[in-house]
């Protein structure tokens, strides 16, 4: 079983780690690009104003696709397809509730967003306008659908939609020499697209597996699907989510707020780059939650080994882009202008935050495999409360470099909890 596992989460990381990182690239390229073809406050409110719709739809994010998968796999491997539309409403309304939500709050809020980052009316009016592409998100149960089934190769295709529409939207934009309202045009497009594609294989995966209408015979008396241990691990993962917020999309915007729009958009480009080890450890978690959560399900041997020698790989992989972004970090960013270059050592150190993420995210599948939502939880909230203790006490006296030694903190924090909470079944 052991040995079946491991070749399984190979398999699919490899192939999410393809779609992943051809993502990454294309990404990266068009935020490089728009911080090229515009002036530096530019770039950094376009960034901030994506931001923020991130962090606001964060906010009321329920990742539902995490249930399914936590719940889901039971169900699946007992052949119960009854069991499994009840799932798939439950998390459906949940979806579609908290999309609208956030909808809501994002245009309730941009004045209160434009007064912390210090917009002007124009901006207050383009951040209501532009949440409203949160309708499209509810896009949690497609993805835990896909997951599921084991269709990774969905998943790494969807990856590189969002990326691609950016990209091009991005270079027509830049030939153009198109103002910052139409690079922000672009951002919304991809993310729209995205969405809208993800729900359509989502649903058509759906079919291939479950037959009938997934609402027929529905009952609707509140959440369909809320036994004690699905609300409480819905809860806890939300809470989660929102301490996985606090140190990425809301670090942007307190960027924003303490140093300018400017540093802010070189602080999500120093990210950017570093997410060339963030993204697969977000990955790696993901392709590893169903096989240990298959292996403990199906009492197999092989739960401890499998994770850790993923810990021991992921670590030594991120290490190695650290000691090579030391010497090459200043003229990456000089490629993009002059005024980047001064992100070159928080971009070192982002990836060394980046590095401890990396090495702990099998770890965290391994504890939500187990069940341990409710410890995970509380590491990462006493990981993020000093790093926010560190952000501000730190930028004001460093300036970029601050935030960069707060990540490192955090993260390494996080790495030694979660080491000790899964080192015992």
């Amino acid at each position: 079983m052991q040995n079946g596992a491991a070749g399984r989460v190979l398999k699919n990381f490899g192939v999410v780690l393809r779609g992943r990182g051809i993502a990454a690239i294309l990404t990266l390229s068009a935020t490089a690009l728009m911080a090229n073809a515009l002036t530096a406050t530019e770039f950094g409110l376009v960034i901030l104003l994506h931001t923020y719709v991130l962090a606001v739809r964060g906010i009321l994010n329920f990742r539902t696709y995490e249930a399914i998968v936590r719940f889901g796999v039971p169900l699946h491997e007992n052949g119960d397809d009854e069991g499994l539309k009840k799932l798939f409403r439950t998390t459906t309304f949940i979806d579609l509730t908290s999309a609208v939500a956030a909808t809501s709050l994002g245009v309730a809020a941009a004045s209160i967003a434009g007064g912390f980052l210090h917009w002007d009316e124009q901006m207050i009016s383009l951040a209501g306008l532009y949440s409203l592409v949160m309708l499209t998100t509810f896009i949690n149960t497609p993805n835990g659908i896909l997951r599921l089934y084991d269709r990774f190769d969905a998943l790494s295709v969807f990856y590189t939609v969002g990326p691609t529409v950016r990209i091009t939207g991005v270079l027509l934009a830049w030939y153009l020499d198109a103002g910052m309202h139409v690079f922000i045009a672009v951002w919304a497009a991809a993310f729209v697209l995205e969405n809208c594609w993800l729900i359509a294989r989502g649903r058509l995966e759906l079919k291939k597996h479950i037959s009938g209408s997934l609402w027929k015979g529905a009952k609707w008396r509140g959440i369909e699907y809320a036994n004690r241990e699905f609300r409480q691990f819905i809860m806890v993962v939300y809470w989660q989510t929102n301490i996985d917020l606090l140190p990425k999309h809301l670090s942007v915007l307190l960027a924003g707020n303490l140093l300018g729009p400017a540093a802010a958009g070189m602080f999500r480009l120093a990210r950017d780059f570093s997410s060339v080890l963030s993204k697969p450890a977000m990955m790696l978690r993901e392709v590893l939650f169903p096989d240990l959560t298959r292996i403990l399900h199906t009492e197999a041997t092989g739960f401890h080994e499998l994770g850790y020698r993923a810990v021991k790989v992921a670590g030594a992989a991120g290490l190695l882009l650290v000691l090579v972004s030391i010497p090459a970090a200043g003229p990456i960013l000089g490629i993009i202008g002059p005024e980047y270059t001064g992100a070159s050592t928080l971009l070192t150190l982002m990836l060394l935050a980046a590095t401890f993420e990396l090495a702990g995210s099998p770890l965290r599948a391994a504890a939500y495999a187990m069940g341990k939502v409710a410890p995970v939880l509380r590491i990462h909230l006493l990981s993020v409360l000093i790093y926010l203790g560190l952000f501000y006490v730190l930028t004001p006296v460093m300036g970029l470099s601050g935030p960069g030694l707060a990540a490192c903190t955090g993260t390494l924090m996080t790495l030694v909890l979660m080491f000790k909470l899964v080192r015992y079944r």
